[in-house]
């Protein structure tokens, strides 16, 4: 009896086990380990060359999100900061391709293609609006939503001054900064300048991102994130706008673009200026003829902007004058720098002011030189379709001067240069700095 018993339960016992072992097989299916993967967020399809893109990846199925990035042509650091060649690749088709540490069998590749200049955005709700703000009376103003690749949307002003009789001309005006304010506003003589100007039978449009419309973009154009070349593209697609909608400037022509157009613009004004005519093509596209950059461009090197002082990087600076020549931005400058990468709203990064007190980071000298007007270093920059006049105060105390007279020693051919006695910063809101940007505009806008 107790063998019977026996048999029974090791029978018991071996049925037991097979169904466990049965349940485990089972389970380590479900628990089976999920391969890794690795994906590369949203990228642009094109970029111009010299310029720069952040790129992002997620690897999936493994808690190690480190990659490697590589790319075919142009340079991507381990943080995936891409920079493209200074000039376009054969083949211009890039491809950036990222390895998951955690298993090198996983990869993922995005394609990004090098163009001769950066792509400019577009133009929607174009909108004219009841009223008119500015020192200067019988305007009409517009405001426009201008997208750019990479940047947020941003809204534009134009306000609008037609001459008595058939135009001869458009000529654009900018204030500093980010642009956010009107020409005849902020400048004491800015009134005198637009209206001498029209007089002169010019198509007047000035330019805000900003005031006295909206107090809601403090930061004008430099509105991040996205860094200071990309979202110098608002100010290009809006001058690109004006080019190719003569008719909407003034109704009473019937012509197929504004030409010739001009521009002028004080400060951060004129850095908007030189980045359309160089790197968004507003010179090689024969939409810009003329210029008048007035103290500035004050971004033609942003790397050796946002540096310490005490590295005493110089620049030239007028003969005789009191101009600072070191090209170091000063504190509030480099906040203004800062803006360009910053998200609506934030603080934060600070990736100049944190370069200009010694603490770089490990890409800043790159980045910074790649959204410098001058991206490609000291090498001789061909501007041939736009002629160019810079005006400078032989006052001005800031690093205005330095870095504009830097980007003046590289342009092809050398742009025409004054220095103007006793001016400071704000030239047109000096009688001499009015009357020379008058005079200067209406004898080369043609």
């Amino acid at each position: 009896m107790f063998s019977s018993k026996r048999a029974i339960v090791l029978s018991g016992l071996v049925s037991l086990g097979l169904a466990l072992l049965s349940a485990c097989g089972s389970s380590s299916t479900s628990f089976h380990q999920q391969p890794v993967t690795v994906s590369i967020a949203t990228s642009p399809t094109n970029i111009g060359v010299g310029a720069n893109w952040q790129y992002s990846a997620t690897v999936s199925g493994s808690t190690n999100q480190t990659v490697t990035w590589t790319a075919s042509a142009g340079t991507i650091d381990s943080t995936g900061l891409y920079i493209a060649p200074n000039t376009v690749p054969n083949p211009a088709a890039v491809t950036i391709t990222a390895q998951a540490a955690a298993d090198s069998s996983a990869t993922k590749s995005a394609t990004i293609t090098v163009q001769l200049t950066d792509p400019l955005g577009s133009v929607s709700n174009v909108t004219p609006l009841p009223s008119c703000a500015g020192s200067l009376p019988n305007g009409t103003c517009y405001s426009m939503t201008i997208s750019c690749q990479g940047a947020s949307d941003l809204t534009a002003y134009l306000k609008v001054l037609t001459p008595q009789g058939a135009p001869i001309g458009t000529v654009l005006f900018g204030v500093g900064t980010g642009g956010s304010g009107l020409y005849d506003q902020a400048y004491s003589g800015g009134s005198s300048v637009v209206q001498s100007i029209q007089l002169a039978g010019y198509n007047t449009v000035q330019v805000s991102f900003g005031a006295p419309f909206t107090s809601s973009q403090p930061n004008g154009w430099l509105q991040g994130p996205g860094g200071v070349r990309r979202v110098a593209c608002r100010y290009a697609t809006v001058a690109d706008w004006v080019y190719h909608n003569p008719t909407m400037i003034n109704p009473g022509v019937s012509v197929s673009n504004s030409s010739p157009m001009c521009a002028t613009g004080n400060s951060g004004g004129s850095a908007a200026i030189a980045y359309a005519i160089y790197e968004y093509g507003l010179s090689s596209n024969n939409e810009l003829v003329m210029v008048e950059l007035t103290s500035g461009p004050v971004m033609s090197r942003i790397d050796q902007g946002c540096s310490p002082c005490s590295s005493n990087v110089e620049g030239p600076v007028c003969p005789g004058g009191s101009n600072q020549a070191q090209l170091c931005y000063q504190s509030a400058d480099a906040s203004v720098i800062d803006e360009a990468y910053q998200a609506t709203g934030s603080s934060t990064p600070t990736p100049c002011t944190n370069a200009l007190n010694g603490s770089p980071a490990s890409n800043a000298s790159a980045l910074f030189l790649s959204d410098s007007i001058l991206y490609n270093g000291p090498q001789t920059v061909p501007i041939t379709h736009t002629a160019i006049k810079q005006l400078f105060g032989d006052t001005d105390t800031s690093n205005a001067v330095a870095e504009g007279m830097i980007w003046n020693e590289e342009i092809s051919p050398i742009p025409a240069l004054q220095c103007l006695s006793n001016v400071q910063h704000d030239i047109p809101s000096y009688t001499t700095g009015a009357q020379q940007i008058v005079a200067d505009i209406t004898s080369a806008c043609h």
